[in-house]
C-alpha cells in the first residue's frame, strides 16, 4: 500500500493501515543482507520519519499516545544515526565533487576523499554494537506494531487529520520566517524537519485532489531536498572544525570552505525563493482548502 488515506474510506483505519505497513516496511530494511545494511539502515530511517509525520497529523486524536510513540521512533532513529550519518558526508562529497571537478580530482582533494570513504565504511561494515542495536530496534518495533493495531483515534473523516495539519504547516510558516530573519544553521534544520512534516501529510492526503496536491508535494520535495543537502554541508564543515587534518593543509581547506559556502548559499537562495510560495497561505486557508478537497472527493467516491 502507498503512503497515501484514501477520502472515501474509513479514516482510523486508513491512518493505522498506513502506519502498519511502514512498520513492517522498516523491519524488512533492518533485516537486510549484512552487504546491504547502509542502505537498510537509510531505508529504516526514512520509514522512521513518514511515521513520526503521520503521529503529528493525528496528535490530538492520539491523545497521550503521540508523546509515547514519538519518542520510540525518535529513540530509534537516533540509535541507528552513527552508521548513516558517514555515509551521508560521503555522499555529500560527492555531490559537491560534480559541481567542482578540476578541483575535487586534484591529489589533496583525493586524499580527502579516501578519509571520508574510510570512516564511511563502504562494505556495510559498522560500529561493533551495531547487531545489538538493530536487535533492540527490532524488537521496539514489532511491540509498536501491536500497539498501532489497537490505536484509538477519536473524530471522524477529514476532522481526525485536521489540526495535525494546520498546526504542522503554522509550524513551518513560523520556522520559514524565523530562518529568513536569522538563517543560522540550526534554524534552517527546524524549518527543514517541518517542511518534510507538510511533504508526508501532503502525500498522505493527496488521494483528495492528485493534480493539485501531487505538484505540492513535488515542490515540497525540492525545498526538503535542498535544505537537506545544506545541512549535510554544514555538517561537513563543523567536521571540518573539529577533525581539520581529515581535509589536509590550511590552504586545502580553505579552497574547500570556499566551495561549501558558496554551494550553501545557491541552496539556501533556492529553498527560501520556493518555500515562501508554498508558505505564502495563512494556516486556516490552507486547512480550508484541503478539507473542502477531501468533502469533494469523498462525496464523488460515496
Amino acid at each position: 500500500m502507498a503512503y497515501r488515506i484514501r477520502p472515501g474510506r474509513n479514516a482510523a483505519k486508513e491512518l493505522r493501515k498506513a502506519a502498519l505497513e511502514r512498520l513492517g516496511k522498516a523491519i524488512q530494511a533492518l533485516c537486510a543482507e549484512p552487504a546491504e545494511r547502509a542502505e537498510g539502515v537509510h531505508q529504516a530511517r526514512k520509514r522512521f520519519k513518514e511515521l513520526r509525520a503521520l503521529l503529528r497529523l493525528v496528535r490530538e486524536p492520539l491523545g497521550a499516545r503521540f508523546a509515547v510513540d514519538n519518542r520510540r521512533l525518535r529513540d530509534a532513529g537516533r540509535r541507528l544515526a552513527e552508521s548513516r550519518d558517514a555515509s551521508a558526508m560521503l555522499e555529500s562529497w560527492e555531490a559537491l565533487a560534480r559541481r567542482n571537478h578540476p578541483l575535487f580530482v586534484s591529489e589533496p582533494f583525493r586524499q580527502i576523499r579516501a578519509g571520508l570513504q574510510q570512516r564511511a565504511a563502504p562494505d556495510g561494515e559498522v560500529h561493533a554494537e551495531f547487531e545489538t542495536e538493530v536487535a533492540q530496534v527490532l524488537s521496539e518495533l514489532h511491540a509498536l506494531t501491536q500497539d498501532v493495531r489497537h490505536w484509538k483515534l477519536a473524530g471522524k473523516g477529514f476532522g481526525l487529520v485536521a489540526g495535525g495539519l494546520r498546526r504542522t504547516y503554522a509550524d513551518g510558516v513560523r520556522e520559514l520566517a524565523r530562518a529568513e530573519k536569522d538563517g543560522t544553521d540550526e534554524l534552517l534544520h527546524e524549518w527543514r524537519k517541518r517542511v518534510k512534516d507538510h511533504w508526508y501529510h501532503c502525500q498522505l492526503l493527496s488521494p483528495c485532489w492528485p493534480a493539485a496536491l501531487d505538484s505540492r508535494v513535488d515542490q515540497l520535495k525540492q525545498v526538503a531536498d535542498a535544505l537537506g543537502d545544506d545541512h549535510d554541508l554544514a555538517m561537513m564543515l563543523q567536521l571540518m572544525q573539529r577533525e581539520p587534518e581529515l581535509f589536509g593543509m590550511p590552504e586545502t581547506r580553505e579552497e574547500l570552505q570556499r566551495c561549501i559556502e558558496r554551494r550553501r548559499a545557491q541552496l539556501q537562495q533556492q529553498a527560501l525563493r520556493l518555500g515562501r510560495r508554498l508558505y505564502a497561505e495563512a494556516p486556516n486557508a490552507l486547512q480550508a482548502r484541503i478539507g473542502a478537497y477531501w468533502r469533494i472527493a469523498r462525496a464523488e467516491q460515496g
